[in-house]
């Protein structure tokens, strides 16, 4: 690791204008070199005398412009602006972080005594032979990362966040190790993100940082396999688990890192990662997904920022959270469509009474895929903020103790397959293996709420109901014994048709996540429904309940619709006639009394 050196001269960057130089070979230029702490200036694309180009250098730096600027923007005063962010970024990157420096060529010794400057040429400037991109780094023919970037993403203040990335490139490949295709821009946010974590993120007096980039196509893409062509930018928080090491696992940190980007092995990045820390990828994906419920790292404040504006748009509530569906026999799986791919994970919202005293979910995959495997753990969010999380597991039953603290609770689930692949697919749409899973939920304390019939407990009420019929049928606790059951009174709404109403009134709030409804069926005028929808009263308006499963029209039956749990005085079943009328012999509801 080099010492910092003191920048001086233009806000703290040494400048200087190379314009000599015979040849733009490494070899002739070694005769240049004083020392080991001298930055020779080298150009494997233009002479080093070619006047149609223009040069400026700092200590270790060097941006070459050509002389027909197209954005009028490239003033020397930009450059050397630039020029002290490179400064900045690459003090950060080699001597906070520990990484190996671009000075020596690839094809090298890593202590040659000999050191050059890393080159960056500005596109859009007449420069023709840099192949012109927005922004992008790659190698000359001497072993040497270059850059190779556009006025417009080269901010100097604050400054650009395209920088970092792709000086990123260039530490990645004077590391000499190998990192996988589909990691790549991955492992180049992850540097950025370090650089913007620091107070190294400034410009000339004004600092900047600490602040954070944000993974929002992790976020609203969690199943899915990372890095994927929708996150894989992004994927980049599971590299802070491990930089970060919150939960203490044995290999992980910083130095894992530079161990990681030094290694020559050709395995996964998973397995690399597994084979240098000697710690199983299951556990650290584990410890990932679940610090993923509340940002549970370092910058956690600014995290979380990211994550509450996103939920300011409804929509994404859904992306970001998993809602499962009932089974009908008391257990509930996820949809098919939200099972996690490889490393991906679901955040399920745990609906408890926070007066129990214990949290106990039972957790079963039903995967076919050989050697499928998960990590769970239940995790609550205490008032202040604070995070708590049980042990993780991956089949059966774990509990975990609630405190009076806790305000809400989540299960968190990662698929973690015996095998991890990296997967290449640049396909927008491309899927791997799904692991599916069910689970049940229970809790325990001195008097733990009952979930029961609260229909018993409310008044009914209808848009029509006939004068021959009883709208308290609805709730008399008559259980039929048939959709034709005449034994008893029956609420029904002949001969009225189209858009017929029902509805519960309570005295209270209660949470309900579950209506059984026995229709009437008397071939007389009265069928079932073509459709209907559950409505409650949000205080304002009557709303659909979300996630509904079931809303079925069988007879001769109960039928059991579960939903996201709503609290509520209020709910109502809105009824579609098929052209017949409709009637109903007994509507359940289940529900909890709500504090």
């Amino acid at each position: 690791m080099r010492p910092k050196n003191p920048f001086r001269l233009f806000a703290g960057v040494i400048l200087t204008v190379a314009m000599l130089g015979s040849t733009s070979s490494v070899k002739a230029e070694t005769q240049n070199a004083s020392s080991s702490d001298t930055y020779i200036a080298r150009d494997a694309f233009y002479d080093m005398n070619d006047t149609s180009v223009n040069r400026l250098s700092s200590e270790h730096f060097q941006i070459i412009w050509g002389k027909q600027d197209e954005t009028g923007t490239v003033t020397r005063e930009f450059v050397k602006g630039n020029l002290e962010n490179l400064e900045t970024i690459r003090d950060f990157y080699v001597n906070e972080l520990g990484f190996y420096d671009t000075s020596v060529s690839v094809n090298s010794p890593i202590d040659s005594k000999t050191h050059y400057k890393t080159n960056l040429y500005i596109n859009k400037t007449g420069l023709s032979k840099i192949a012109s991109d927005w922004a992008y780094m790659s190698s000359d023919r001497d072993g040497f990362a270059y850059m190779a970037v556009e006025p417009g993403a080269m901010r100097v203040d604050p400054p650009s966040w395209v920088i970092p990335h792709e000086y990123a490139h260039a530490i990645t490949m004077h590391q000499r190790g190998i990192v996988s295709n589909p990691w790549y821009e991955t492992t180049a946010n992850w540097f950025r993100d370090q650089y913007l974590g620091s107070t190294y993120y400034k410009y000339g007096t004004t600092v900047y940082g600490p602040t954070s980039d944000f993974f929002q196509p992790i976020v609203l893409n969690s199943e899915y396999y990372f890095p994927h062509m929708k996150n894989y930018y992004d994927a980049w928080p599971f590299l802070l688990y491990i930089t970060e090491n919150p939960d203490h696992m044995k290999g992980l940190g910083l130095d894992l890192m530079r161990k990681m980007f030094r290694d020559t092995g050709n395995d996964t990045m998973f397995d690399k990662l597994s084979r240098l820390s000697g710690t199983s990828t299951k556990d650290m994906l584990g410890g990932y997904a679940r610090r993923m419920v509340t940002m549970d790292f370092k910058r956690q404040s600014s995290y979380l920022n990211y994550l509450n504006e996103l939920l300011q748009d409804s929509s994404n509530y859904d992306k970001i959270y998993t809602t499962l569906t009932s089974t009908g026999d008391g257990w509930l799986k996820v949809p098919e469509a939200k099972a996690p791919m490889q490393g991906g994970y679901n955040i399920i919202p745990l609906d408890i009474n926070r007066n129990s005293e214990q949290i106990t979910v039972d957790f079963q995959g039903t995967s076919s895929v050989s050697g499928a495997d998960y990590r769970v753990s239940i995790v609550t969010k205490t008032k202040n903020g604070d995070t708590r999380y049980s042990s993780t597991w991956n089949n059966g039953r774990n509990s975990m103790k609630l405190q009076k603290e806790d305000e809400k609770a989540y299960l968190v689930v990662c698929a973690t397959p015996d095998t991890m692949l990296d997967l290449t697919s640049f396909d927008l749409d491309a899927t791997g293996s799904r692991y599916p899973y069910k689970i049940q939920v229970s809790t325990s304390g001195d008097n733990p709420p009952e979930t029961k019939n609260i229909a018993l407990e409310a008044t009914a009420s209808t848009s029509y109901c006939s004068s021959w019929e009883s709208i308290d049928a609805l709730n008399d606790g008559f259980d039929p014994i048939s959709s034709n059951d005449r034994t008893h009174r029956v609420y029904g709404n002949w001969p009225e048709t189209g858009t017929q109403w029902v509805q519960y009134d309570f005295t209270q709030n209660y949470t309900i996540s579950q209506c059984d409804i026995y229709w009437f069926k008397d071939d007389q005028g009265i069928d079932v429904p073509s459709s209907y929808k559950i409505q409650y009263w949000n205080g304002s308006k009557w709303e659909n309940v979300k996630n509904a499963s079931g809303l079925k029209t069988n007879i001769n039956q109960y039928n059991t619709t579960t939903f996201k749990p709503v609290t509520t005085k209020s709910l109502r079943i809105q009824m579609v006639s098929n052209g017949a009328s409709t009637g109903i012999l007994e509507w359940k509801v289940l529900g909890v009394a709500s504090n």
